[in-house]
């Protein structure tokens, strides 16, 4: 359990999923509902990110902490490159 939140804290912590959201609804080129699901998504990956980091801030930083925020860009980087292999020997 995280306990109470100072406001420093409500504030740090409200700011992530209203960033990610607001980047969404902005940037993405996509008609609007499909925006708004993934501001929605945005919004939910951005709370939790957020709450791991206030978690790990405030009980110390376990080892592996760093390794579940890079998962996903390795992920991600492993993805695209995959893909660009497949597009390459198709074309």
């Amino acid at each position: 359990m995280i306990g109470p939140l100072t406001e420093a804290e409500l504030w740090k912590l409200a700011a992530q999923p209203a960033l990610f959201a607001i980047v969404m609804l902005s940037f993405l080129k996509a008609p609007f509902r499909a925006r708004l699901v993934a501001a929605a998504v945005g919004a939910a990956v951005g709370l939790a990110i957020g709450l791991i980091a206030l978690w790990a801030q405030r009980s110390g930083e376990p080892w592996w902490l760093g390794w579940v925020f890079a998962a996903p860009l390795i992920t991600l980087a492993g993805w695209r490159m995959f893909k660009r292999r497949r597009l390459a020997a198709r074309g």
